[in-house]
């Protein structure tokens, strides 16, 4: 089994959040499902929360069961994880490199 990081950021410790960080995940990820279904890769992803000098940080990662969906999956998307949270006016959120 192989992991690449696609998000960790610091996120605010506060429960109104919720869901601006589950719909930003899900925004940042539709361009992952797209890749998926036209290369036939297989992929699922990992959420998961960790502390980051004494920061709340969101993790996702993509977890590939075969080596070269993985190695082309690094080669299309590089190895930098999103870093940051941008929220749009409607109050939609995605993950950018910051």
């Amino acid at each position: 089994m192989h992991k690449h990081r696609i998000i960790q950021s610091r996120v605010k410790d506060d429960g109104d959040y919720d869901y601006i960080y589950d719909n930003a995940i899900h925004n940042t990820l539709n361009e992952y499902w797209k890749w998926a279904e036209t290369s036939n890769g297989t992929v699922s992803f990992e959420k998961s929360w960790g502390d980051e000098d004494y920061d709340l940080t969101l993790c996702v990662d993509a977890v590939f069961e075969d080596a070269d969906d993985y190695a082309l999956f690094k080669i299309t998307y590089g190895t930098e994880p999103y870093n940051q949270l941008e929220i749009n006016s409607n109050m939609e959120g995605e993950f950018i490199h910051g």
